[in-house]
């Protein structure tokens, strides 16, 4: 991280100065405060987290919808204000009657993504190279025929290696969705070994692809955001029909043996009422869903645990609805 840059992890007491470049994430309309002034109020983002950003105008509206409006979500904005404290959260305060507070919209054509958009920690080359480990570790050849058709579309391997898992829930960063596939796949390698009995390419296999789908459902710029496939689709629904074009691409690939494995892309959610179209009807199927389920909850609350602070004894994840210990 650059050194000069005051990141919004950085911002933790009240009356610090902010004169920086965020992203907005989410805006709220202008409304009329207590006294009479008009403000809005905007979710500002970088790499490092969020922060609720407060622009407090004069007593006519209409200046201050003007301010409102010309500012775009996703787009990146120069804030010159102080931090304050509310509701036992940071924010920042852009107030005009101090005089040199003002809320600028800036050139967003020229960035680091990864000042504002979350990465990987780890090298993307690096984790792929252990995720193509456990293909060769695939010994039937029909399955490692169809993977080798895929995985070779120089263009989805890039996407690949870049997708974030989510926009906000697990691995929502830029290299997310193959560092889940990796921790899927192995959780998948350990209980083939635990259960003998289950079909050890498959699982394994379905643990690669399973998410294969989110490669078009993610649109990342200055912020991760939901494509139009991902909203209208689905990444289950596109994964299984990448898996089926994929088996289609292959010399009599058996068709049982294509069945499963869109049957296991289908399933991976393990109910329908979590998205999946089709539940579990074969025990690879059920595997995965179980380490699928295992990986996102628990990177999520980890990182739920770790973003407490030292007077705090609990932190709530309110997706997980959990209240997480901190000793």
């Amino acid at each position: 991280m650059e050194k000069d840059r005051l990141w919004i992890s950085d911002i933790i007491t009240k009356g610090m100065r902010i004169d920086e470049v965020y992203v907005v994430k989410k805006k709220d309309p202008p409304r009329k405060g207590r006294k009479a002034n008009h403000f809005f109020s905007l979710v500002l983002s970088d790499s490092t987290g969020e922060i609720r950003t407060n622009y407090w105008g004069g007593n006519e509206e209409g200046p201050v919808k003007k301010v409102y409006d010309s500012i775009r979500e996703g787009a990146l904005i120069r804030v010159r204000g102080s931090s304050d404290q509310f509701n036992d959260a940071m924010v920042i305060q852009v107030n005009l009657s101090n005089g040199d507070d003002v809320l600028e919209e800036t050139v967003s054509g020229d960035y680091d993504v990864s000042h504002f958009v979350a990465c990987a920690e780890r090298d993307p080359e690096e984790m792929y190279a252990e995720l193509h480990a456990l293909m060769q570790q695939i010994t039937d050849p029909d399955i490692g025929a169809m993977l080798e058709k895929l995985f070779g579309d120089q263009d989805l391997l890039r996407r690949f290696k870049a997708a974030p898992a989510s926009v906000t829930f697990h691995c929502a960063w830029v290299g997310g969705l193959l560092e889940h596939t990796l921790n899927v796949a192995r959780n998948c390698e350990a209980i083939s070994r635990l259960y003998p009995a289950l079909d050890h390419d498959l699982l394994l296999a379905s643990a690669i692809l399973h998410d294969i789908g989110k490669v078009y459902c993610y649109d990342v710029s200055t912020t991760i955001t939901e494509s139009v496939n991902g909203r209208l689709l689905g990444h289950i629904v596109i994964g299984a029909r990448m898996v089926e074009g994929a088996c289609d691409r292959c010399d009599q690939f058996p068709e049982l043996l294509r069945t499963k494995l869109v049957h296991m892309v289908l399933a991976s959610h393990g109910t329908n009422e979590k998205g999946s179209p089709t539940e579990a009807a074969i025990p690879e199927a059920l595997a995965l869903n179980f380490a699928d389920e295992m990986d996102a909850k628990l990177e999520r609350f980890i990182r739920a645990r770790d973003s407490g602070g030292p007077e705090d004894t609990f932190v709530v994840d309110r997706a997980l609805g959990t209240k997480i210990f901190l000793g």
